[in-house]
């Protein structure tokens, strides 16, 4: 990538090699067209975000739990409740538990589990008749990554109360609506102290989306008490 930038409260700091600059006039037009792009990248209001291509791996989808017949993350159910933000062609599919063990870990019985159909996982292929709780994401090919510009890390509530609730409404009322842009397509959640990733602390999530937020609710740990948590919305960069 021959231009690349960072960006701290509203102003992009452009990094450009030098032979980009010298003699501009050997660039390509799609080049300076792509340098333009971002030199309009001063005008937005993305804090603390950093550019960079993605590996190819979507967000995490969760839409159904076992309570009925098994757990259910239909590719088609997957894109219906969140259009635009699976690939047409997967290359490939990751499931763990909301715990962050793997299928493999967890020793149960899958009955799909590609990237044309999605997951499922069965309550009645199980020895204690139940499944897990599994999330899901995809990867798609490199020439459908987007590029996407990070916010500054926002943590408003801890977990003394009902738990941690780091809603985007509740963040955007906090702080300025323009710190974070209309529609997040990333979300990423560690603890306050550590960093330490959500989905690697074994606690349970009620909301971990980009369009809704992080909530953490104590009454659904085994521990009776959450962890307090950060997060930070994955914007796409103006590009």
């Amino acid at each position: 990538m021959p231009v690349t930038f960072v960006s701290s409260n509203i102003f992009c700091y452009i990094y450009i090699p030098s032979d980009f600059i010298l003699p501009i006039q050997t660039r390509s037009t799609h080049e300076i067209h792509n340098f333009l792009k971002l030199v309009s990248c001063l005008f937005t209001e993305l804090p603390q975000c950093k550019c960079f291509t993605l590996g190819g791996w979507t967000q995490w989808f969760d839409i159904d739990n076992p309570s009925g017949t098994g757990d259910w993350e239909l590719l088609t159910d997957l894109r219906s409740e969140n259009p635009g933000k699976i690939c047409d062609n997967p290359t490939d599919i990751e499931a763990v538990t909301l715990s962050g063990q793997s299928v493999a870990e967890a020793g149960e019985k899958i009955y799909k589990y590609d990237t044309t159909s999605g997951f499922v996982c069965r309550n009645e292929d199980q020895l204690d008749r139940r499944c897990n709780d599994y999330k899901v994401r995809f990867s798609c090919p490199p020439d459908v990554c987007k590029e996407v510009c990070w916010t500054k890390w926002y943590n408003r509530d801890n977990p003394s109360g009902k738990g941690d609730w780091e809603t985007l409404n509740s963040i955007r009322k906090k702080k300025s609506k323009k710190q974070i842009c209309p529609e997040p397509i990333y979300i990423e959640a560690v603890t306050a102290d550590g960093d330490i990733p959500a989905i690697n602390t074994g606690d349970n999530f009620y909301h971990y989306s980009p369009t809704i937020g992080f909530v953490c609710r104590n009454k659904d740990q085994t521990s009776g008490s959450c962890k307090d948590y950060k997060v930070r919305f994955g914007c796409p960069c103006c590009l």
